[in-house]
C-alpha cells in the first residue's frame, strides 16, 4: 500500500500488488519519461527479488522441516522392518573361469556359446604343446621298454647263473653221499679184517703157549698182518675224516656261490629303472592330458572369449557356472547388519530381489547366521547416480532364491538389482 507517498509492506502478496501498481504507473508515463523510467523500473525490480527472497528466507527458518526431529534423533517410532540393499545375483556356487597353463596357446576351440550346458570334463580346448607332449609320452614308452627288455636279459642271466651254482651244490651233495659210503664201507671191512688177524694171532700165540710147536713165521705173518690191517684201518677213517670237512666247506662255498648268484639277479632287478620309468610315462600322459582343456564341472556356459592362437594364462578361456541354485549377495550397510543378524536368530528372513530387467520380483530367504559375513568392506555393487554413496562399508548377507526365482535368475548372473530383507 502507498500512503502519503511511503510504502508499506504487508507480506509477500503486499509486495507482489505493490510491484503491479507501480509497473502500472511506469507504463502510463512510459512516452513523457522514457530515460527516467528504465532506472525507476531496474530499482523497483531488484527491491522486488529482494523483498520477496528475504520474507521467504525468514519464513523457511520460522518453519523447521518436518523429520528435524527425526534427525536430532527425538522421533519415538519404531524400527523399521525391512532393510533394503544394493546387491548381485549369482549362482550358489560363483561363476568359475576356465584359464590354461600360462606359456601356452589355444591350438583349437571347440564350438561353445553361451548358454550351452557341458558336463564335467567334457572338452573345451585343445592346446598347441600337445604335439610335443604326444612326443614325450612316446619317449617316456621307448624308455620304459627298454628298462624292461634290460630287467629281462639280466634276470636270464642271472637265473643261469643262479641254475649252475645250484648244479654244483646238487652235484657236490649227491658225490657226499657216495663217496662216504664207501669210505664208510672200506673202514667197516677194515675194522672186520683187523678183528680177523687179531684173532690169528690170538690163535698162534695160545698154541705156542701150549707148546704146540708153531713156526716163528707164521707168527711173524699174523702179526704183520695185524699191523697192515690196522695201518690201512687208520689211512681209511682219515681219508673218510678228511672228506667229511672236505664236502662240509665245498657245500659252503657252492651255497655262498647259490646265494652270490641270487644276489646278483636281486640287484639288477633293483637297479632296472622300471618304476622310475613307468612314474615318467605317467607324468607324461597327465601332462598331455592337461593339453585339452575340460569342463571343470558340470554347468552352463556363460561367456566365452577363447580363439584359436591366443595365448593362454591370462584370460579366462570360457566362464561358466552351475546355475540350478541362484543366490543374491546383498551388500547390507554396516549401521543395519546387526538387525538382519538378529532377525536371522530367530529364523530364516525373506528377502525380495527386484530390477526393472527382471518378468518379476525374485523370492528367496537369509537362511543362517552363516549366510551373513564376518568382514565389512568397501561396496562392490556402485550405485546410478551422481549423488549416490560411492564409497560405503557394507557386510555381505547371501539370500538363497527359491526354485522358481533360480529358474529366472539363471539368465540374469551379475544382475545388480535391490534386495529387500524383512518381512513387511
Amino acid at each position: 500500500m502507498v500512503r502519503g507517498g511511503e510504502a508499506t509492506y504487508t507480506g509477500p502478496q503486499g509486495m507482489l500488488d505493490f510491484g503491479l501498481r507501480e509497473n502500472l504507473m511506469i507504463r502510463q508515463s512510459f512516452s513523457a519519461r522514457s530515460g527516467r523510467t528504465w532506472v525507476t523500473v531496474l530499482i523497483v525490480l531488484v527491491a522486488f527479488v529482494a523483498g520477496v527472497g528475504g520474507t521467504l528466507y525468514y519464513t523457511s527458518r520460522d518453519g523447521e522441516p518436518a523429520d528435524r526431529s527425526v534427525q536430532r534423533g527425538e522421533s519415538s517410532a519404531p524400527p523399521p522392518s525391512r532393510v533394503s540393499a544394493l546387491g548381485r545375483i549369482q549362482p550358489a556356487g560363483g561363476v568359475i573361469p576356465v584359464y590354461g597353463p600360462p606359456g601356452d596357446r589355444i591350438k583349437e576351440m571347440k564350438p561353445l556359446s553361451p548358454g550351452m550346458h557341458l558336463k564335467s570334463g567334457e572338452p573345451i580346448a585343445t592346446l598347441a604343446s600337445r604335439e610335443q607332449r604326444e612326443g614325450d609320452v612316446k619317449i617316456a614308452e621307448v624308455q620304459l621298454q627298454e628298462a624292461k627288455d634290460a630287467l629281462k636279459a639280466s634276470k636270464q642271466a642271472g637265473q643261469k647263473k643262479i641254475d649252475a651254482a645250484q648244479a654244483d651244490l646238487d652235484q657236490l651233495l649227491a658225490g657226499e653221499a657216495d663217496d662216504l659210503k664207501s669210505l664208510d664201507a672200506k673202514v667197516g671191512f677194515l675194522e672186520k679184517q683187523k678183528t680177523a688177524a687179531a684173532k690169528m694171532l690170538g690163535r698162534l700165540e695160545a698154541l705156542k703157549k701150549e707148546a704146540v710147536r708153531v713156526a716163528d713165521e707164521d707168527l711173524d705173518k699174523a702179526r704183520l698182518a695185524v699191523a697192515q690191517v690196522e695201518a690201512e684201518l687208520t689211512a681209511a677213517q682219515a681219508s673218510k675224516d678228511k672228506a667229511v670237512i672236505g664236502y662240509r666247506e665245498n657245500k659252503k662255498a657252492a651255497t655262498a656261490k647259490l646265494a652270490a648268484a641270487r644276489a646278483e639277479l636281486a640287484e639288477a632287478e633293483a637297479k632296472a629303472p622300471i618304476k622310475s620309468s613307468e612314474e615318467k610315462l605317467a607324468q607324461a600322459k597327465k601332462t598331455l592330458d592337461l593339453t585339452i582343456l575340460k569342463a571343470p564341472i558340470d554347468g552352463t556356459v556363460l561367456k566365452v572369449t577363447g580363439r584359436e592362437g591366443q595365448p593362454t594364462g591370462v584370460d579366462p578361456i570360457i566362464q561358466m557356472a552351475n546355475l540350478a541354485q541362484m543366490t543374491v549377495v546383498a551388500e547390507v550397510y554396516e549401521s543395519d547388519v546387526e538387525r538382519v543378524a538378529d532377525w536371522v536368530r530367530k529364523g530364516p528372513v525373506p528377502a525380495e530381489v527386484s530390477n526393472t530387467a527382471l518378468p518379476r520380483s525374485l523370492k528367496g530367504t537369509v537362511q543362517s547366521d552363516r549366510d551373513i559375513a564376518r568382514m565389512i568392506a568397501r561396496n562392490q555393487v556402485l550405485p546410478v547416480g551422481p549423488r549416490e554413496d560411492a564409497d560405503r562399508r557394507v557386510v555381505e548377507v547371501t539370500a538363497h532364491l527359491d526354485a522358481e526365482s533360480s529358474a529366472i535368475a539363471a539368465r540374469f548372473v551379475g544382475l545388480q538389482a535391490t534386495v529387500t530383507l524383512g518381512s513387511k
